[in-house]
């Protein structure tokens, strides 16, 4: 599905720009507040997809998605979330980067709409455990599976016929038009 494989080049992209030990990259969850952290967390939230859908089997999506840059907890004397701008501003050169091999992905079209400091307005966590920057992108994905069609005209023949010049006239790539076509037409050459 396309919503997996851009979740899982991005993901690629943000892991590359940085080192595997650097930072943990994986789908939001509330569960990683639960425990503490050793090193900045980075979870990815598809927040709203709007589908396009045409009977050519051609699908837009237009897709908006966060990414959560959650810090470790520093010592209570010298919390270093200054950081988070560096790693943001990395995160940003890896997501709005073209350089991806996913051609199902528009490259032209992503763009960060905007970063803020979160804070809890929950009850999932205590409120000032965490240092979280919220960077908000939005994309579009396009995916087409599109089918090739081809047009037989009969001319006149049977079904059995065309199978004995090696249609296959149960392929879903096939239709049969039963108008003659004018003039000479070959129908022993090879196909």
């Amino acid at each position: 599905m396309i919503l997996k494989e851009f979740y899982n080049e991005k993901k690629n992209a943000i892991e590359t720009e940085f080192n595997s030990d650097a930072l943990t990259v994986h789908l939001y969850s509330d569960a990683v507040f639960k425990t503490s952290i050793e090193k900045p967390v980075v979870m990815f939230k598809y927040d709203n997809i709007s589908w396009e859908t045409s009977s050519e089997k051609n699908y837009k999506a237009d897709v908006s998605f966060c990414l959560y840059l959650v810090m470790p907890i520093g010592s209570a004397l010298s919390p270093n979330y200054e950081k988070v701008f560096e790693i943001a501003q990395r995160i940003d050169k890896s997501i709005l980067s073209v350089n991806n091999n996913n051609t199902l992905i528009d490259t032209n079209s992503t763009f960060k709409v905007k970063e803020k400091q979160c804070t809890n307005e929950y009850d999932y966590w205590s409120k000032n455990d965490y240092f979280i920057w919220e960077i908000a992108y939005k994309t579009t994905l396009i995916e087409n599976s599109l089918k090739k069609k081809y047009i037989l005209f009969n001319n006149g023949l049977s079904n059995e016929e065309l199978e004995e010049l090696g249609y296959n006239l149960t392929s879903d790539i096939i239709e049969i038009n039963p108008n003659q076509v004018e003039g000479n037409v070959d129908l022993s050459a090879n196909i």
